[in-house]
């Protein structure tokens, strides 16, 4: 019995080599594996959640606007940021953000 099992983790060994062996087939020629190129030149677009999302909460709001925390507490205690409160919690519509950004260009706060 014990001759079966050796055999069985052969099998595995070579079947596991096989398989490393075949993700190194995709490095470059000298060994290295190969990458992907980044540049400062090309901006990379990043999808950070679904766009069919049309309420954000708080964070993702700053995320999409792409400002920290004091500007978000800034902009809220102006009170002019477009939101919604539905049982305590404030969101905000994406597309009443889009909207707001486009009327405040130009603006300071």
């Amino acid at each position: 019995m014990e001759a079966k099992y050796a055999w069985i983790i052969g099998i595995c060994l070579i079947i596991a080599g096989c398989t490393i062996g075949g993700g190194l087939s995709d490095s470059g020629d000298d060994g290295s594996p190969k990458g992907i190129e980044i540049s400062n030149e090309t901006p990379i677009d990043v999808q950070l959640g679904s766009t069919d999302v049309k309420l954000l909460d708080e964070d993702s709001a700053r995320s999409y606007l792409g400002i920290d925390d004091e500007e978000m507490k800034r902009l809220k205690k102006l009170g002019n940021l477009p939101s919604i409160t539905i049982k305590d919690f404030v969101y905000y519509p994406r597309e009443g953000l889009d909207k707001w950004v486009e009327e405040n260009t130009g603006k300071t706060f």
